[in-house]
């Protein structure tokens, strides 16, 4: 997991909805420890920004419009088992946060939920995934 030089947390940013991507980085971009390093708009863009940039958090929408969030949230795991993920999204039902589960992915969000709470969880799971580490 890697952060930039001044101690930021390197995140990257996925969703397909033009207005939320670019909300959530203009508000992600203005906190001085977080460091937007890509933002996508694809299941595919998603894998190779991860690969290229190797962010410390995925902020990722699984409900893209290729339908292929899942798998690409097992995908990205599987090969960087170190990324915190952290899944926003509009829609979670039991059967989808079983699947989260079974990929271990602990933070799942709703869109609705106010900016300062986002930013507040988005520390706390870097955090804890650091604290399991050491």
């Amino acid at each position: 997991m890697e952060q930039t030089q001044a101690g930021r947390i390197r995140i990257l940013l996925a969703d397909d909805h033009p207005h939320v991507r670019e909300q959530l980085a203009a508000r992600l971009k203005r906190e001085p420890d977080f460091s937007v390093v890509a933002v996508t708009t694809n299941s595919v863009q998603t894998i190779q920004e991860a690969q290229l940039r190797r962010p410390a958090l995925l902020l990722m929408d699984p409900i893209m419009r290729d339908g292929l969030g899942l798998a690409t949230l097992r995908q990205v795991r599987a090969n960087f088992p170190e990324l915190v993920i952290v899944v926003l999204t509009a829609f979670v039902d039991t059967a989808l946060n079983m699947h989260f589960q079974q990929m271990g992915i602990r933070h799942v969000l709703t869109k609705g939920i106010a900016s300062s709470k986002l930013l507040a969880e988005l520390r706390a799971a870097y955090a804890l995934q650091r604290s399991n580490r050491d």
